[in-house]
C-alpha cells in the first residue's frame, strides 16, 4: 500500500531531489501542503498532478 501523504523527505525522495531547496521551490509555486497537527505532509495525488501540470513538452523537428 503506497502513502498518500509523503513527508517533505519522501516527497523530495519521490521526485529524485537531492536538495530540499528543489521541493521547497515547488511549495513556492503552488504545490499545496496539508498540515497534520504540527507536520506539513504532500498528498501524493496533489504531487502527481502539479507534476502532470508542470511538464514541457518540445516538437522534435526533422
Amino acid at each position: 500500500m503506497t502513502k498518500q501523504l509523503l513527508s517533505f523527505k519522501d516527497a523530495q525522495k519521490y521526485l529524485g531531489f537531492k536538495s530540499p531547496v528543489s521541493l521547497r521551490e515547488y511549495i513556492n509555486q503552488g504545490l499545496p501542503i496539508v498540515k497534520v497537527g504540527k507536520s506539513k505532509r504532500i498528498d501524493i495525488d496533489d504531487l502527481k498532478s502539479f507534476i502532470q501540470a508542470h511538464k514541457i513538452t518540445k516538437e522534435v523537428k526533422q
